[in-house]
């Protein structure tokens, strides 16, 4: 396949053959529109994140996908690896580990095998030192 496709959290996912997708698009203007939309946000995080990726360190770098993904399960628990979490940041493990203890260490995160939990996201949100909030707005005015 060209692309590889992570679920980074338990829970449900749909799957749709690219025939079925290109005819859903055709006969649906609102999921065309939505869709588009979606896309355009998607352009903005991922230019946000190689720009991101250049300038700040791994500490700014994780805190911000720790903020994405509670983004994304609505304050459960992140059920993460290190292992994972270097994949997703392009870091190796063990400053992966190390960044995860630094954060809890300032009580803004409690990490244990294989989970995190966010305990103060305004001090997560600052530590991300302004790498975390744009394109989630955009995601808000764009998708809603």
């Amino acid at each position: 396949a060209a692309h590889q496709c992570y679920i980074q959290s338990p829970g449900s996912a749909f799957r749709i053959g690219a025939e079925p997708f290109k005819e859903a698009l055709a006969n649906s203007p609102t999921l065309r529109l939505f869709l588009l939309r979606y896309v355009h946000y998607f352009h903005i995080q991922t230019s946000y994140t190689a720009l991101i990726n250049a300038k700040s360190n791994l500490e700014e770098r994780l805190a911000r996908w720790l903020l994405m993904c509670d983004d994304r399960v609505h304050g459960e628990r992140l059920a993460i690896t290190h292992e994972f979490l270097a994949i997703m940041l392009g870091a190796r493990r063990p400053g992966v580990t190390v960044g995860l203890q630094v954060l809890e260490g300032r009580g803004f995160i409690y990490s244990r095998r294989g989970e995190v939990h966010i305990r103060d996201r305004s001090g997560l949100a600052a530590c991300a030192n302004g790498t975390y909030g744009k394109p989630e707005a955009e995601y808000a005015r764009l998708v809603g």
